[in-house]
């Protein structure tokens, strides 16, 4: 036991000192190299300062910062003062709204030529403490570590299991669930320590999830719910709070990730920390939403809870499970490891502690996997179900003959827009494209121009490709063609598929982008992972478009496993309907 807490301890290490050493690698680079690897942000300009915030405006942000990342604001050389430490707030076009990190922008004044580079994200302290707490503690390390070393099953409680029967058959005459839904609800609220959900895309896991919580709090207990990701909670507890109208519901969080928290006649309170809420940690029957890092701190760490429910768990790594874990009691595992697997950044000798808690789970005890999608058609489907889930995943009765409604037909591009064709692989061949490629960026802006024009709104529309600098040029595209089309197509998302998980759309186009087979080896690990090409294929719902050179499957990876993961992209060309692009 002590092995395995100390093996944890190492990862946790060499995953920051690995991230810290890439960034001061990329610090020494050039302005013009960090901009280009989507490091860095020149010529910014600080529009507006306060001591706790500030305005920033730049010229092109090509970078891949998002929402809530560590960042540093420096004049050049993000090693020389003067550099504020900053968290980006919000992202708003050329826009962005930082606030300090751990200090304030005293000094910082309105003016010209700043820059803002990728910073170091050090939550150590907080991790190291959870699997220190685990080290000494007799009870959690019986129920935790036997769990992760496969040595504890999932246990029932048969009186339980007969309530939430008598429970599901309500929930089933207002709300409906399927077979599997049933199942799943059934055992996890019947568990006496753990239990796993398994989520394919459009199945309801969320759905599922809202109403164990609620059934859970309404038996008196309190619930935490909790993610890798601010977002992945907030919808949770939205959810929870729009389809069971349970009126306990709150997140414990910093308020600057509070916005999603809004639905359609209500909205989920959030408080900075636990003590500000009305309620008591002792108190019974209530749903808090909040981190595993905010466990840890005094945010939420007075809080100890009967069931702790894990969204999304396929993200979540095993010392941030452990975090919340320690908080809790029972645990619920809600997630898939087909889709986005931990981000994972160092060089590890031992392959498991690189797994996510679901999957280390899920080798011993997989629990309910919900088994029929409400998102795709039988044709969109068919290739994810065969290849990531066994022959098991269906889609429901009136989801499965679902075609794309156009209002006219196609002036432009009238096969591949074709509803009665939902899977299409569109052959365009290209040569020695790496990141970028401009044939697939022209084609797939064309595309969602031409069906925008055909009455699918902007909102429903996506376009996904692995890279961001092909994103962009997509974008350029989209721009060019706004002053011939509707000016929605701005709205039109264009994204990497990191970004677009949990994402759906009636149309979806993936851009395949490379196709130089030498470049394509090089990254396959990134390129051809199996849960990325899953995640991309299963966002549309009626109609799915890929944009590729077959040249790309061409690649001979070194490892037999990446090579293997090659023929899944190559199964995906063959299973769909193939459409030539002529050039």
């Amino acid at each position: 036991m002590v092995d395995f807490v100390e093996a944890l301890k190492k990862f946790v290490n060499v995953e920051y000192e690995t991230q810290l050493r890439e960034i001061r690698e990329m610090w020494r680079q050039p302005l013009a190299v960090r901009v280009a690897e989507g490091k860095a942000i020149a010529d910014v300009e600080v529009v507006q300062a306060s001591e706790d915030q500030a305005v920033l405006r730049c010229s092109e942000n090509l970078s891949k910062f998002r929402e809530g990342d560590m960042l540093l604001l420096n004049r050049g050389d993000p090693r020389q003062e003067p550099r504020y430490p900053c968290i980006l707030e919000k992202e708003r076009g050329l826009e962005l709204i930082v606030s300090p990190d751990h200090s304030s922008f005293a000094g910082l004044s309105p003016g010209k030529g700043w820059v803002l580079d990728e910073n170091a994200c050090d939550l150590r302290d907080l991790l190291l403490g959870a699997l220190d707490t685990l080290a000494v503690s007799q009870k959690k390390q019986e129920c935790i570590l036997g769990m992760l070393c496969h040595h504890v099953c999932p246990q029932l409680s048969t009186q339980r299991e007969k309530e939430a029967a008598r429970l599901a058959d309500h929930l089933e005459r207002i709300l409906g669930l399927n077979t599997s839904q049933r199942e799943a609800f059934i055992h996890a609220y019947a568990t006496e320590n753990y239990y796993l959900i398994q989520g394919p895309p459009g199945t309801g896991k969320t759905r599922v999830l809202a109403m164990i919580a609620t059934a859970l709090a309404g038996a008196g207990q309190r619930v935490l719910v909790t993610a890798f990701t601010h977002r992945a909670i907030n919808n949770a507890l939205r959810t929870i709070a729009k389809t069971t109208r349970y009126p306990h519901v709150f997140k414990v969080g910093q308020q600057r990730y509070d916005e999603d928290l809004v639905w359609e006649g209500g909205q989920v309170p959030n408080y900075e920390k636990f003590v500000h809420s009305p309620y008591s940690p002792q108190g019974k029957g209530f749903i808090v939403g909040g981190t595993c890092f905010a466990l840890r701190t005094r945010r939420l760490g007075e809080v100890e809870f009967d069931t702790v429910i894990f969204d999304e768990a396929g993200q979540v790594t095993l010392p941030l499970a452990i975090a919340g874990m320690l908080s809790g009691e029972r645990y619920i595992f809600i997630g898939d490891h087909k889709q986005m697997a931990p981000v994972i950044v160092g060089e590890h000798s031992e392959e498991w502690v690189t797994r996510s808690i679901f999957e280390t789970l899920f080798r011993h005890a997989p629990g309910t996997m919900l088994d029929i999608t409400y998102r795709m058609n039988a044709e969109i489907t068919a290739f994810p179900s065969k290849y990531f889930y066994g022959g098991r995943l269906h889609p429901a009765a009136d989801v499965r003959g679902r075609r794309l409604k156009l209002a006219r037909q196609p002036q432009r591009y009238h096969e591949l827009l074709d509803p009665e064709r939902p899977s299409i692989f569109a052959e365009i061949w290209h040569t020695g494209r790496g990141m970028r490629a401009p044939e697939e960026a022209e084609l797939a802006a064309g595309l969602a121009a031409e069906a925008l024009a055909c009455g699918v709104p902007a909102s429903e529309i996506a376009i996904v490709a692995p890279f961001r600098a092909q994103g962009r040029l997509i974008r350029k595209h989209l721009q060019d063609l706004v002053t011939h089309h509707d000016d929605s197509l701005g709205d039109i998302v264009v994204d990497t598929v990191e970004r677009i998980q949990g994402q759906e759309r009636e149309i979806v186009i993936v851009s395949l982008t490379t196709s130089d087979p030498g470049y394509a080896a090089q990254c396959a690990e990134f390129y051809f992972q199996p849960n990325r090409l899953n995640v991309s294929i299963t966002r549309p719902r009626v109609k799915r478009i890929v944009i590729g050179s077959p040249l790309l499957f061409r690649a001979m990876p070194e490892k037999a496993e990446h090579r293997a993961w090659v023929q899944h992209f190559q199964a995906l060309h063959a299973e769909s309907d193939v459409i030539t692009i002529s050039r």
